[in-house]
């Protein structure tokens, strides 16, 4: 099982090893991260294929005794509808050479 903190939205995962107590710990009991304000981490999969347009992201959400993965569904940016020519053109610095 993994232990992390919620920082910002994210999950920042606890240490191995850890020092707990003046003590150096590797791979330690649950019991020894949550004494240093680590939660156990609970993974979930995405709930199936996203709607036409949209894609699953991840989302982070802390309850009393976990951190839990959750899903939200986010629309896709607009695929561009520029010419190849003139993609090239603007790689390659504008007109004329």
């Amino acid at each position: 099982m993994k232990y992390a903190k919620l920082i910002d939205g994210n999950p920042v995962y606890a240490p191995n090893p850890i020092l707990h107590a003046g003590l150096w710990y590797g791979n330690p009991p649950g019991f020894v991260y949550e004494a240093e304000g680590y939660k156990p981490v609970t993974y979930t999969d995405p709930p199936g294929e996203p709607d036409a347009g949209y894609q699953w992201v991840e989302t982070w959400t802390e309850t009393d005794s976990e951190i839990v993965r959750g899903w939200e569904a986010v629309e896709l940016p607009p695929e561009g509808d520029i010419d190849p020519a003139e993609a090239l053109d603007i790689i390659l610095g504008g007109e004329g050479a």
